[in-house]
C-alpha cells in the first residue's frame, strides 16, 4: 500500500472512529473515560496522557508575531536565508553575549523549593535575595511522586507491573455523604443569562484584576442574579467578601478554588469550596492545606521573576523588576505570574503579544517554566468536608479530570461545574451524567478573572437556577449566617 492510500485509510479510520464516539450515550461516554478510553474534548481528539497510542499534539507556531521586536525571541536571518530563532527567548542585543555565557548557569539556578527548605520565613519584597542550592536540588524540581499519607500506585514485591489502588470501592450512603438536599440534575429548557447564578469568579485577593465591588458592578450590568467569589488557595479573604455582599446587598458565595492533584492520573485538579469560615489562627484543615499552597505558589513566581531577570526578559524595552511585581500584586494574597506580566506588559491577557511572550517566558524550554506539588486531590477534598465546607469539582473537561471522580466521590464530593467557557455540549452532558451518577449537583460560572484572564466578561458560563436546584440554594441561605 501506497504512501497516499495508508494516508487515505487512516483519515477514514479516524472519521470512523469520530463517528462511533459520538454515537455513544451520555452514560456510555462516562464509562468510556472512566476506563480512559478517550478524551471528552469536543471535537473528539485523543488525549495522549490517557492513550499512549495517540500522538501529541503539535505546538501551534506564532510565526506572525516572529516580527515583534517588543515580543520575546527575535528573529535572525543565516546566511542561507532561513530565519533562525534567537536561543534564549526574550533577550535583547547587548544581552546576547551575556546570554552566551550564563546559559549553562541558568540551567542550574536554584529552584523555590531549594529556597523553601533553606528558611521558613515568609516571602515578602524579595528583590535582593539570593536563593542558593546544591545542583542535586534544583535536579530534583520535576518530582511527581504521590506525597506522603497518599494511597499512590505501588509495585508488589516480585512484580512487573504497577498495582494502583482501587478507585472504584462501594460509594458511602447518601447520608453519610452530606446533609444536603439530595440533587434531581436537569437542565434547564431555556437558559439565558438574566436571572442566572455566575459560580466562578477571581478577584484582586488573588490572580483576578477586579474588587469584589467591581466584580457585583459588572454582574448587576449582566443581568446576574447572584455571584460566587472563589480566590484561590486562601480563606483570609471571605470575610472581607462577604462583608462587601452585605454593604451592597447582593448575593454572594464567598469561596475559594483549591488547587491539587490526581497522582494516579498525574493530572491536576481544581475543587471550588463554599460555606467555609476562616479560623482566627488558620489552624483548620483546610486552611493548613492552602496556605502551604499559596506559600510554595509565591515563593515560586518570585523565583520566576527573578530567573527572567537573569536573563534580561524584556517587553518593548521594559525589564522585569521584582519591586514591580510586587506592588502589582496589590491586595494579593500571593504573587501570581499575571502579576509578573501585567508589571511588564500592561496588556490584556487575550493579547497577541501577551499570549507569545508568556508562552516563551514561561513555557517549553524557557528556564523559569516551573511548577510547584500540590496536596493530593482526594485530600483536598476531605479537608473541605472536615472544615465544614461543600466541594465541588472545578471545570472537569478543562482539565480532563473525570478518571478522578470515584474517588473524589468517595473523599465526599457535593457538586460538579457543568457549565464553564471551556465546555462543550459533550462535557456539559458528561457534567450531568456524573452528577445523576454520583448523586451530586451542579454548578457553572465563568471562571472571570478581568483582565488577567480569557473569558471577557461575567457571564459568558452560568447555571440557572433550576439547574442547581435547592442544594445550592441552601447555600446561599447558610452564607447569611457566616462571618
Amino acid at each position: 500500500m501506497g504512501k497516499k492510500h495508508k494516508k487515505q485509510e487512516k483519515a477514514r479510520k479516524k472519521e470512523r472512529k469520530a463517528v462511533e464516539r459520538k454515537a455513544l450515550s451520555p452514560a456510555e461516554r462516562f464509562d468510556a473515560l472512566l476506563d480512559g478510553r478517550w478524551f471528552a474534548g469536543s471535537d473528539g481528539a485523543p488525549d495522549a496522557a490517557s492513550n499512549p497510542e495517540a500522538k501529541p499534539a503539535k505546538r501551534k507556531k506564532h510565526g506572525k508575531h516572529a516580527k515583534h521586536a517588543e515580543c520575546a525571541g527575535r528573529t535572525e536571518r543565516t546566511a542561507s536565508g532561513k530565519p533562525e530563532k534567537a536561543a534564549m527567548a526574550g533577550t535583547s542585543g547587548k544581552h546576547r553575549a551575556q546570554r552566551a555565557t550564563e546559559s549553562d548557569a541558568i540551567k542550574r539556578l536554584p529552584t523555590p523549593a531549594d529556597a523553601l527548605t533553606a528558611t521558613e520565613a515568609p516571602v515578602g519584597r524579595a528583590s535582593g535575595s539570593t536563593l542558593s542550592s546544591t545542583p542535586a536540588q534544583a535536579a530534583s524540581k520535576r518530582d511527581t511522586s504521590a506525597p506522603a499519607g497518599r494511597a499512590a500506585a505501588t509495585v508488589a514485591p516480585g512484580a512487573s507491573r504497577v498495582t494502583v489502588p482501587d478507585r472504584t470501592a462501594a460509594l458511602p450512603s447518601a447520608a453519610a455523604r452530606a446533609s444536603l438536599p439530595a440533587p434531581t440534575p436537569r437542565r434547564a429548557a431555556f437558559r439565558t443569562v438574566a436571572g442566572a447564578w455566575d459560580l466562578h469568579s477571581h478577584s484582586v485577593f488573588s490572580d483576578g484584576s477586579c474588587t469584589p465591588e467591581e466584580l457585583i458592578a459588572e454582574a448587576l450590568e449582566a443581568g446576574l442574579e447572584r455571584l460566587a467569589i472563589t480566590d484561590h488557595d486562601s480563606l483570609r479573604q471571605l470575610s472581607a467578601v462577604r462583608a462587601c455582599a452585605r454593604r451592597l446587598n447582593f448575593p454572594v458565595l464567598a469561596g475559594t478554588e483549591v488547587s491539587a492533584r490526581d497522582y494516579v492520573t498525574g493530572r491536576n485538579v481544581h475543587i471550588l469550596a463554599f460555606g467555609l469560615e476562616a479560623t482566627p489562627d488558620g489552624s483548620g484543615p483546610l486552611e493548613r492545606l492552602v496556605n502551604d499552597t499559596l506559600y510554595q505558589r509565591t515563593a515560586n513566581t518570585l523565583w520566576q521573576a527573578w530567573v527572567l531577570k537573569r536573563c534580561g526578559a524584556e517587553f518593548s524595552g521594559r525589564y522585569i523588576s521584582l519591586d514591580d511585581v510586587v506592588e502589582t500584586a496589590g491586595q494579593s494574597l500571593g504573587v501570581y505570574k499575571q502579576h509578573v506580566m501585567e508589571s511588564l506588559t500592561h496588556r490584556h491577557h487575550e493579547d497577541p503579544d501577551y499570549q507569545f511572550f508568556y508562552q516563551c517566558q514561561f513555557k517549553g524550554e524557557s528556564p523559569a517554566n516551573h511548577d510547584i506539588r500540590y496536596p493530593a486531590a482526594a485530600d483536598a477534598v476531605r479537608a473541605v468536608r472536615e472544615q465544614s465546607g461543600v466541594p465541588v469539582l472545578a471545570h472537569p473537561g478543562q482539565m480532563n479530570s473525570w478518571a478522578s471522580l470515584p474517588e473524589l466521590v468517595q473523599a465526599g464530593l457535593l457538586g460538579i461545574e457543568a457549565y464553564h467557557p471551556d465546555h462543550g455540549a459533550v462535557e456539559e452532558e458528561l457534567a450531568f451524567e456524573a452528577a445523576a451518577r454520583y448523586g451530586l449537583f451542579v454548578t457553572g460560572g465563568s471562571d472571570y478573572h478581568g483582565k488577567y484572564g480569557a473569558p471577557a466578561a461575567l457571564g459568558e458560563a452560568f447555571v440557572m437556577p433550576e439547574e442547581a436546584g435547592e442544594a445550592v440554594e441552601q447555600l446561599f441561605r447558610r452564607e447569611r449566617e457566616l462571618a
